[in-house]
């Protein structure tokens, strides 16, 4: 049984979208260093770890627009909008 309710479901994903965000953010910059830093034989994993975080970003947001109904509206319109009704 589920005890969310769609407005408490749909402001945890929009959590996870800007927790998510932030990692993506997180691990380009370590990217960056380790370039830096001449670690290239580490780049590919940090590279998978990248792509494992931005398909999880898509899978909220695709889990956001199931959730207020806008499924097939690309999410960078879903994005500004949140971020107007949040102001």
């Amino acid at each position: 049984m589920n005890v969310w309710s769609r407005k408490d479901a749909i402001a945890m994903e929009l959590r996870h979208i800007l927790e998510g965000e932030n990692r993506i953010s997180r691990q380009e910059m370590l990217m960056s260093e380790l370039i830096r830093k001449g670690h290239d034989s580490l780049l590919p994993m940090a590279d998978d770890v990248l792509r494992i975080l931005r398909e999880s970003q898509e899978m909220s947001w695709t889990r956001l627009r199931d959730l207020e109904g806008h499924l097939g509206e690309p999410p960078h319109q879903m994005a500004g909008r949140h971020l107007l009704s949040e102001a």
